[in-house]
């Protein structure tokens, strides 16, 4: 129950996947213990905050406050910014995406790395630009009308967005950024904004920030949290019988295989995994095919599989793809890691989430055709900056090739006796196996504000 004597907080939610951080995790509930919370978005609608503050106990307000849009030079800006920060701290996630778009940049990119001059440059150019943006993203007059609402602090769910970055800037209260998955400090350029507190998932990603922004001369409050939405696995155990399990569960089948599509604009076409579980699954007939698909799918794109009896499809986000996740995104998570037998992945956070519940996982390192160049191939992902700690963890899970996917498939699903619970090898990256992730965010935030 809100309380007139509770003070308020700005917080700007522009991304699915921070909504998934900040309110289903528990996040919201956490902080309205001791706050009013306000929410700025362009993503949520006043049906979505009435939803979730009935679904979730919550009593979240929608402001009216338009979200800023970029101009095209400030995005190009953006991305110039993007590769001069990859250049300057050698990002190998930068390097590999230059690769993709351009060879002979690629080529450039690397035989300057040779010379100290570039870095040089590159350094100041990145400096300069950050605070060229930080400047013309500050606009204190658009935003004066927020100055009545006499907010404590303004939290930041996705600070790697300019638009976020205007709001904050803006304001001259306290600003919190909460670092939303554990790729972002090197694949989503640089925060524009200066931060007073960060929060972040592990002891990695806050040595990873203080690395990369010590040259900016921030001096930010780095606090570890563990990831917020990860504590409804260690929180609670769904139900076998929910309805939220949908027909796939009726089937008396001993055997599932949950495989999780990745993002199509990285892997425009899985549909070759897809046809090789299902190549497996036909001589088994206890085993049975779960998709889950990525936010962003399009159901079309699976049309021509038909009504195979095998194999199942579900879309989390509904009639209502790369939008607002319902309600139940992650109780029907939770319930799909915990009922499969083994999940199938691309270099994704999947592969920590089912780490998370404790069960086998696979990687998938190997293309629909074996002549796809190294540029193209989902084998460049897992090189990327955030993966290569877990190189170790991983290269018992990664399969390179259809006859390995199937022995490895063998070992966890026909023999008892392997132990292919990645759990503890990855708790470093989790943090912590405990629903404690929304408490201590919550509580660093009460504790810094004081």
């Amino acid at each position: 129950m809100e309380r007139a004597d509770q003070k308020h907080i700005l917080v700007l939610i522009t991304n699915p996947f921070a909504v998934l951080n900040s309110i289903h995790s528990g996040l919201m509930g956490q902080l309205e213990k001791n706050y009013r919370i306000s929410i700025i978005s362009d993503l949520l609608t006043k049906a979505d905050i009435d939803r979730f503050n009935e679904h979730f106990q919550l009593n979240m307000r929608l402001l009216d406050t338009r979200v800023p849009t970029i101009s095209r030079f400030g995005k190009w800006l953006r991305a110039v910014q993007t590769l001069l920060h990859g250049y300057h701290f050698g990002i190998e996630t930068i390097r590999i995406k230059i690769a993709e778009r351009s060879p002979i940049f690629h080529r450039l990119f690397l035989l300057s790395g040779k010379s100290r001059l570039p870095a040089l440059l590159t350094g100041l150019g990145m400096t300069f630009v950050r605070n060229w943006l930080i400047r013309r993203t500050t606009l204190p007059d658009t935003y004066a009308p927020l100055a009545t609402c006499n907010f404590l602090a303004v939290v930041s769910t996705s600070p790697f967005d300019l638009r976020e970055n205007t709001i904050a800037n803006s304001l001259t209260i306290p600003r919190i950024s909460i670092i939303i998955s554990w790729d972002n400090l090197t694949s989503k350029g640089v925060m524009n904004t200066k931060s007073d507190l960060v929060l972040v998932w592990n002891k990695p990603m806050a040595l990873e920030y203080q690395r990369l922004y010590a040259s900016f001369g921030d001096h930010a409050a780095v606090r570890i949290t563990g990831i917020p939405r990860f504590d409804i696995y260690f929180r609670e155990r769904p139900l076998q019988n929910s309805n939220l399990a949908g027909t796939i569960w009726e089937n008396p089948v001993k055997r599932v295989i949950l495989f999780s599509t990745g993002a199509v604009k990285h892997h425009s076409c899985q549909n070759y995994i897809i046809s090789d579980l299902l190549e497996y699954a036909e001589s088994r007939p206890d085993t049975v095919i779960l998709v889950r698909c990525h936010p962003g799918d399009d159901p079309e794109r699976y049309a021509h599989f038909g009504l195979i009896k095998k194999l199942h499809f579900f879309h989390p986000f509904g009639e209502n793809p790369g939008h607002v996740p319902p309600a139940d995104f992650l109780e029907m998570l939770h319930l799909q890691l915990v009922t499969c037998d083994v999940c199938v992945q691309v270099a994704s956070t999947m592969f920590l989430d089912a780490a998370a519940c404790r069960k086998p996982c696979i990687s998938i390192a190997y293309d629909a055709h074996s002549s796809v160049h190294y540029a193209g191939s989902v084998r460049r992902f897992y090189d990327y900056s955030h993966q290569l700690p877990l190189y170790k963890i991983l290269d018992g899970h990664i399969v390179h090739n259809r006859g390995e996917l199937f022995r490895k498939l063998d070992e966890i699903l026909v023999d008892p006796n392997v132990q292919a619970d990645p759990g503890n090898a990855v708790k470093p990256f989790i943090h912590h196996c405990a629903p404690d992730s929304t408490r201590l965010a919550a509580q660093y935030i009460r504790e810094w504000l004081g």
